[in-house]
This record gives C-alpha cells, structure tokens and sequence, in this order.
C-alpha cells in the first residue's frame, strides 16, 4: 500500500514539475513593427510609433471593410435561400395535388387484453443475473 501511494505522489510530482517547466510563448501584436524601448533618438522612437500606429488605423478599416461586405453576402445569401425555399413549396404543392392519393394510416393498436402471455416491458423487472460471457 505504501508503494502505492509513493509511486502516485512521485507521479504526481513529475507531472507538476513538466507543468511548471513548460515555456509559455506570448503572442507578441505587430511583431515586425515592435519599437524598442532602448532606442536613444527621440525623433527614430516618434516615427516608429507613429508608423506603428498608422498601421493599425488602416488595418481597422480593412477590418470593418470585410466585414460590411460579409454581413452584405450573408444578407443576401439568406435571401436567396429564402427564394428557393419558397419555389420548392410551390413545386411540392403542384405534385401534391397532381398526385392525390390517400393517406397512410398507422395500424389499429392491439388491443393488450386479447393477448395474454407477453410483459409488458415497462413492468418488467430488471435482470441482477449478469450475463456469462462464452468464449
């Protein structure tokens, strides 16, 4: 039993450890217009942020751009769907009444008291016998 729990317990000191050790790489943003802090010219640090920045307001409007052009695309897509679904239920209206014919109906139930001998599953009691398996 102590082997056990030291085999369990150095297990879980392992895995702790690989969890611990485990290099998390951060997502930098704009990795290649990344400014470093180190750079001594003042004016080289305002251009590049400025560039920096000028890089993000034109990546928004490319962003919102697309966007507006999918919602328009997904708008006319459902449209269209809608066309459709309203052309086959036309068309399944004109085979309907081209092909009349009668309705299937489900067979009468039996009627339970007739036939004697057969449980009735929901008052079957459950089996504790488990099945012997057979090789």
């Amino acid at each position: 039993m102590k082997r056990i729990h030291k085999k369990i317990f150095l297990g879980n000191i392992f895995c702790i450890l690989t969890v611990l050790t485990a290099d998390v790489k951060e997502k930098m943003e704009d990795d290649f217009l990344r400014v470093n802090d180190n750079i001594q010219n003042e004016e080289h640090h305002d251009e590049l942020q400025a560039l920096r920045e000028k890089f993000n307001l034109e990546r928004t409007q490319i962003q919102k751009y697309y966007n507006e052009k999918i919602e328009a695309l997904k708008e006319a897509q459902r449209g269209e769907i809608k066309a459709i679904k309203k052309d086959f239920a036309g068309h399944r209206e004109i085979l309907m009444k081209k092909y009349p014919g009668k309705m299937r109906r489900k067979p009468p139930i039996e009627n339970t008291e007739t036939v004697k001998n057969v449980p009735d599953k929901k008052k079957v009691p459950p089996k504790d016998k488990k099945r012997i398996r057979k090789p």
